[in-house]
């Protein structure tokens, strides 16, 4: 062969190897791209854990006997959850434990075990039965989330009796919150929360029976005290104080509510509950 065929062979064997390496190459590219799941996450990235607290199926205490029955209910978990398994378990406890201590004491009240024969017949209890129910609403603040349990005794007197438990816990510690943890140590409080609820309270009594109130029963019931405003909860931007039945007016007036906007007991505040 001379020097010129020699030469178109040459570049010949270069074109056919070229283009062996394009189609190779090419081949490769397309088989990455079929292996590929369309929407697959191309990161090492671990995702954020889920955020949404688990859904609250509220657990019962209950127990049925001869002359009682006694069903309440607590949460099964709490916004707490996701803050730790161990600061949503601890809030669950308190307020199972304080569901169970108030069935011990309506059985301890009610004597059952010892009740006669006399007993039984007077109160009609082979028709009838002392009852203990329990159930609970959810509010949420800034940083808290409050329970108000409202809890109701029918001892087979006039009327049923209606009382209140409330917890309020910081969200970001799990710490439960008494009344004296949302003020400055220093403050007087008490003394501003009995004269702001004495000024409020008799024209929500109004607004709800046509008139103001007894002063005395408002006054007695609004004491700067702890149990004046033991029964409170966080909503948003305001402080709520329940009065029960009793505690403010008789038992037909039922509850009063006096919501105080937290902006208003800014002074007085420990700062970490300051409203945004």
């Amino acid at each position: 062969m001379d020097l010129r065929h020699k030469h178109w062979a040459l570049i010949f064997i270069g074109i056919l190897v070229a283009a062996f390496v394009i189609l190779a190459g090419w081949y490769m590219l397309g088989s990455k791209q079929v292996l590929a799941p369309t929407g697959e996450i191309g990161t090492s990235t671990p995702l954020a854990p889920a955020t949404t607290t688990p859904a609250d199926i509220p657990a019962h205490i209950t127990e049925h006997a001869n002359y009682y029955d006694i069903d309440l209910t607590y949460p099964s978990v709490t916004p707490l959850a996701t803050l730790s398994a161990d600061a949503d378990a601890k809030a669950v406890a308190t307020m199972k434990g304080a569901m169970a201590d108030v069935a011990a004491q309506f059985k301890k009240d009610g004597d059952f075990a010892n009740l006669t024969q006399q007993d039984i017949e007077l109160q009609r209890l082979d028709e009838r039965k002392y009852a203990l129910s329990a159930e609970y609403t959810v509010y949420k603040g800034a940083r808290t989330v409050s329970y108000v349990f409202t809890i109701y005794e029918d001892t087979l007197g006039a009327h049923p009796n209606g009382y209140y438990r409330t917890f309020t816990f910081d969200t970001q510690t799990g710490a439960e919150l008494p009344l004296s943890q949302l003020f400055q140590p220093s403050s007087q409080y008490l003394e501003r929360l009995s004269a702001r609820t004495r000024a409020d309270v008799p024209a929500i009594i109004q607004a709800k029976a046509g008139s103001p109130g007894d002063t005395d029963f408002i006054q007695d019931g609004t004491k700067p005290d702890e149990i004046s405003f033991q029964n409170f909860y966080i909503d948003g931007k305001d402080l709520v104080i329940i009065f029960p039945p009793y505690q403010v007016g008789p038992y037909a007036l039922g509850t009063i509510e006096d919501p105080i906007p937290l902006g208003q007991l800014s002074d007085m505040l420990n700062s970490t509950y300051l409203p945004q």
